[in-house]
């Protein structure tokens, strides 16, 4: 029977050494891989970077710089997945973390360990345990999970927090170390949801609306300009620019044919508007 390699090992939980040419050549190019994610300004492209160094990825994910990792190939996320700025995710083993799950920044996630025995600690020797996320959480600011531990669904994590123990199902978690604070109650009492569910569509609304107001009162200064200028109104080059930012702006490809769609429209009427006032 073969003997496993250092890689197997430290995948394990085992006893390792860190130094083993196969180990330290694959930190290095997830170094270089880390590089390319944070240095990357398109979200889109930094994505598809986050992707390539991974050990599992669905399709939607969104990662802020900077990141930090060991290997990268033993960390897999769900779908909606999100880190903001600065988190770290040391993954001698096994990092998995379900679909809809949120780091804030600074969140560290420790799979590594060293032994306790100074003598077996000075000599090179590191192990490690697994850190298991389910659904559906979200990790507060500068929160820091320790070796070894799962959280449940549901669970949410107050900034600050050292979660030192594993957690089950629908859970708030906070301090050092973590306990719970509160229970998340699912069972919402509908009325009240639902109301809390328009004012925030009614808030994001004003927003947008103010927003188009000023887009239009904008559109009609700059062709007042141009018709003082004597230039061409044409807005066909400047749609093309349009559309071409707005594949640049979207974040989620799913809500890019309804923004194209919208701001097509916009232009269209704000267009239409300026050539029946200058038949006035």
């Amino acid at each position: 029977m073969n003997e496993r390699t250092e890689k197997e090992k430290m995948v394990a939980g085992e006893l390792y050494f860190s130094a083993d040419p196969e180990l330290t050549a694959d930190r290095k190019a997830a170094k270089k891989q880390q590089l390319l994610i944070n240095r990357e300004d398109d979200p889109k492209l930094r994505q598809q970077l986050v992707k390539e160094i991974f050990g599992h990825v669905k399709k939607h994910l969104h990662v802020e710089p900077t990141i930090r990792f060991d290997y990268g190939y033993n960390i897999s996320v769900g779908e909606n997945f999100y880190a903001n700025y600065d988190c770290v995710l040391l993954d001698i083993c096994p990092i998995t973390i379900g679909d809809n799950c949120m780091l804030a920044p600074n969140v560290k996630l420790y799979t590594a360990s060293h032994p306790l025995h100074p003598i077996k600690r000075k000599s090179g020797l590191e192990d490690g345990s697994p850190i298991t996320v389910g659904n559906d959480v979200w990790i507060g600011g500068g929160s820091i999970i320790i070796p070894g531990v799962t959280l449940g669904n549901n669970v949410v994590v107050g900034a600050g927090s050292v979660v030192t123990k594993s957690f089950g199902d629908n859970v708030v978690i906070a301090g050092n170390p973590a306990k719970i604070i509160k229970k998340v109650d699912l069972a919402l009492d509908e009325p009240t949801s639902s109301k809390q569910q328009q004012a925030v569509i009614d808030h994001l609304d004003e927003q947008i609306i103010e927003l188009m107001e000023k887009r239009i009162k904008a559109e009609e200064y700059f062709v007042q300009i141009k018709k003082e200028e004597n230039k061409d109104l044409s807005a066909t080059e400047d749609e093309e620019k349009l559309l071409s930012k707005i594949h640049k702006w979207v974040t989620d490809p799913l809500n890019e044919r309804i923004i194209i769609k919208t701001m097509k429209d916009m232009t269209k009427h704000i267009k239409g508007r300026q050539e029946n006032q200058g038949e006035e």
